[in-house]
């Protein structure tokens, strides 16, 4: 009996040891500016993708799916030592390291129209993949929370639901007012 309870101290002595000497990521997180300019926050500052989505004809906001959204820029790391200097990204640059997958290489992405709800997903080479909403105002973007989309397949594609529920996402009427309430920073 002594020597289990022993090998069990020794046990829990080198789990303890060995995840001390673990690295965590940091966790991403992304502050949207003028541009659109993304500032990305992560401990490696590398990306495997990032990816802009507009919405889709007759539709104001753009949830972070191809199966709901057009990708208008895209672009992935040509190796795993690529990097985002600064970790800022400029919406249509393309930084050393990587190549513009959406639109074609040859071609710049298209403007954003003012008055609808773009969403962006980063996709790290460590940390967990993230996505986040912004609005193209007459002034700028404007970063905001998500507007109630989560997404659910159905029939094989991913569809807008309402979080919480498999309502279908009804768009809201006064998209300005939902911006107000759903801003992120100043």
């Amino acid at each position: 009996m002594q020597v289990l309870k022993e090998w069990l101290v020794l046990l829990v002595a080198t789990c303890l040891l060995c995840c001390s000497a673990c690295e965590y990521e940091v966790p991403v997180s992304i502050s949207v500016g003028a541009g659109p300019s993304f500032a990305i926050t992560t401990g490696s500052d590398r990306l495997v993708t990032f990816s802009v989505y507009a919405p889709l004809h007759g539709e104001r906001i753009a949830a972070p799916h191809p199966d709901v959204a057009v990708v208008v820029w895209e672009i992935k790391a040509i190796n795993e030592d690529s990097s985002v200097e600064g970790s800022r990204l400029v919406y249509g640059k393309i930084p050393e390291g990587y190549k513009q997958v959406v639109p074609s290489q040859s071609q710049t992405p298209p403007p954003l129209p003012v008055g609808a709800a773009y969403s962006f997903y980063v996709l790290p080479a460590e940390a967990q993949p993230l996505g986040g909403y912004f609005y193209m105002d007459k002034t700028g973007p404007i970063q905001i929370r998500s507007p109630d989309i989560c997404l659910t397949l159905i029939k094989g594609r991913e569809a807008r639901v309402k979080c919480g529920t498999n309502e279908p996402y009804q768009e809201p009427k006064d998209l300005e007012e939902m911006v107000r309430r759903n801003r992120i920073g100043p």
